[in-house]
């Protein structure tokens, strides 16, 4: 099976090439530098017991004479969905899965507008990286993955990738309830992401004043009212304690949010604290302090330090 890997960010670069470097047949579509690092020298995986190197076909554009996937996986940012499966309209078969690994909710519906007949699949994963240099990614925790089909039938992809994954030293599994597990990685996300953006801070010191851990609480208290209405036969009362313990695991972690901002690039504040607002305002409720802290990620990504 050939995998073409949509966004050779961070988690893109990380699951392409630990697939690359376990025998799998791998490519990915990305940017410059980082593409042409990918193609001069190779990918460099940085982990805390061992660096692994792999090489793998990389382009700037999709070339499906080139690439010919039997599967999508897309961990590009969500704000570009739409351009992606543009790109991809009329080059690929009706019987190619596309798995989005992204943040965020509603994400797969840019897809399914221009692939009604495709399979469509969500994956969350725990795992953690970030892109330190073109052609050098760190691993910087090893977690989980789950996925589950959104829309259309599977046949047969689910137990294939979840087998690459799994021997490519990605722990990886198919959910039933892919939905909860959605929401569970929005309020973590929500909550962590957009502070350690604001802070300039890893994850794990997000936390050390009282008023940071009120807005904390916060956050997750106005997306649980959306969770609870959403996944109503759902225990979320756990939530506050799992995030804590993401936070304990990824400590030295310097999230997307973060990166995006170091970067002056665009964030996706719009599809996690964004997405809480605007569906508490449709469900004729608010959530004030999902709204302050989007309004005041949209001022960075204007008028970045």
């Amino acid at each position: 099976m050939n995998i073409t890997v949509f966004g050779a960010g961070s988690i893109g670069s990380l699951f392409a090439g630990r697939m690359a470097y376990s025998g799998f047949d791998v490519a990915v579509v990305g940017r410059d530098p980082h593409v042409t690092e990918i193609r001069r020298k190779g990918l460099r995986i940085i982990e805390s017991h061992q660096e692994l190197l792999t090489h793998f076909p990389a382009e700037t554009q999709f070339q499906p004479e080139v690439l010919t996937p039997d599967a999508i996986l897309v961990t590009t940012k969500a704000y570009d969905n739409s351009v992606v499966a543009h790109s991809l309209a009329g080059r690929i078969i009706e019987e190619t899965p596309i798995l989005i690994m992204q943040n965020g909710m509603g994400n797969e519906e840019a897809f399914h507008q221009v692939f009604p007949k495709n399979p469509i699949l969500r994956a969350i994963t725990t795992e953690a990286a970030e892109l330190i240099h073109p052609g050098i990614v760190k691993h910087v925790a090893f977690g989980k993955t789950s996925f589950g089909g959104i829309y259309g039938s599977e046949d047969g992809f689910g137990p294939k990738i979840q087998e690459i994954m799994n021997n490519s030293g990605l722990k990886t599994k198919k959910s039933k309830k892919i939905q909860v597990t959605m929401w569970q990685k929005l309020l973590t996300n929500s909550t962590i992401c957009p502070l350690a953006a604001l802070l300039h801070v890893p994850n794990g010191q997000i936390l050390k004043k009282p008023s940071i851990q009120r807005i904390f609480d916060k956050i997750i208290e106005e997306g649980l009212v959306l969770a609870n209405h959403y996944v109503p036969d759902e225990d979320f009362s756990m939530t506050r304690e799992f995030i804590l313990k993401v936070i304990e695991k990824t400590k030295d972690n310097r999230c997307s949010m973060l990166q995006d901002i170091e970067r002056k690039r665009r964030t996706e504040i719009d599809y996690l604290n964004g997405f809480i607002v605007q569906e508490s305002h449709q469900l004729g409720m608010k959530a004030p302090v999902n709204a302050a802290i989007t309004d005041l990620i949209r001022h960075l990504e204007r008028y970045p330090d």
